[in-house]
């Protein structure tokens, strides 16, 4: 079991950190209220929050192939124009 913190809109959670649950999971929800300053700051924290965990997650990658340097070394040039 875990705990995670979460901001709520009135209609959805959004989570303050990244989960690692799989969709479709059904989890129970135990409400302890804190004391946010307001909710628009509250659900910008959560944001924060979110788009730092999965900042993350990117950095647990793994690194470009050497052939990657190569491609991007590659010019390519467009001539024309493209009907769309």
């Amino acid at each position: 079991m875990s705990t995670v913190k979460a901001y709520y809109d009135g209609i959805t959670f959004f989570p303050i950190e990244v989960l690692d649950i799989p969709t479709g999971r059904v989890v129970n929800l135990t409400i302890d209220e804190e004391e946010t300053p307001s909710p628009e700051i509250a659900r910008k924290l959560a944001q924060l929050a979110y788009i730092n965990g999965n900042l993350e997650k990117l950095n647990e990658t793994e690194p470009l192939p050497p052939e990657f340097d190569d491609i991007l070394a590659q010019r390519v040039n467009f001539a024309g124009t493209i009907d769309l």
